[in-house]
């Protein structure tokens, strides 16, 4: 048996903790474990050089979700729609992805992880996308459980995601009123919702950079096809 994978998970700090507590919820962590690899929740370290000592030993990265990104970063000014940031997380997450970019390991970002990955290698995004798409939308943002999934998503022919899913559409979870804008240099958008809005993205090369906006932490245990979203992940960590 192949030595199991270790994937750092990036965690959050909650609004309120003081001192603030590092956290991440239990699903990301159930799903990588699953599907093979050993999960690691990682703090938001601020130096580079820990940051990138920290990335040489590890495996994969799973950029999970969270808060909005500060504009700044991408050279906006904030939205008045704008949610709360967190400088600490942005520059972890920031650093570390570029190590891991360097290093060629695959990474899988989830909601605020997908938009993250489409910042840091040169794409934009909106800020709120009620107020910034003029178009009519689906709802983005539901109010069903969290394992529920509440719109469909149009998988384009010939992506990694085409593959995974076995076919060109699948059915979604959607917690979020941020959105990929433009896709990043070498990257191709691989679904979108019926209102056009992206929901994933991937880069074209043959390293597994694969960004989604729905959140499926919490459809893999009912749904096999999004299981396989982790276990394609964690087999590529291994290499």
């Amino acid at each position: 048996m192949s030595k199991k994978p270790l994937i750092g998970i990036t965690s959050t700090q909650e609004k309120g903790d003081n001192p603030p507590n590092y956290q991440i919820g239990k699903h990301y962590v159930k799903g990588v474990a699953k599907a093979g690899g050993i999960p690691v929740i990682l703090p938001l370290l601020q130096e580079e050089n820990e940051i990138k000592e920290m990335a040489k030993n590890l495996d994969g990265l799973l950029i999970s979700g969270g808060v909005d990104m500060d504009p700044m970063i991408f050279a906006e000014e904030p939205h008045p729609k704008l949610g709360r940031v967190d400088p600490e997380r942005d520059y972890f997450e920031k650093t570390i992805l570029e190590s891991f970019m360097e290093q060629g390991k695959a990474v899988f970002g989830i909601c605020r992880g997908c938009q993250i990955i489409n910042l840091v290698l040169g794409g934009t995004i909106y800020q709120d996308i009620t107020a910034q798409i003029d178009k009519d939308l689906i709802k983005h943002s539901q109010n069903a459980p969290r394992w529920h999934a509440t719109h469909s998503i149009e998988i384009e022919k010939g992506t990694l995601l085409e593959k995974i899913f076995s076919g060109n559409s699948a059915k979604v979870n959607s917690y979020h009123h941020q959105a990929v804008k433009e896709p990043a240099p070498g990257f191709i958008v691989s679904a979108r919702a019926k209102d056009g809005v992206i929901e994933a993205i991937e880069s074209k090369d043959n390293q597994f950079l694969v960004g989604v906006q729905w959140h499926p932490e919490h459809l893999w245990e009912k749904d096999e096809k999004t299981f396989k979203l982790f276990q394609m992940f964690v087999n590529q960590a291994r290499g």
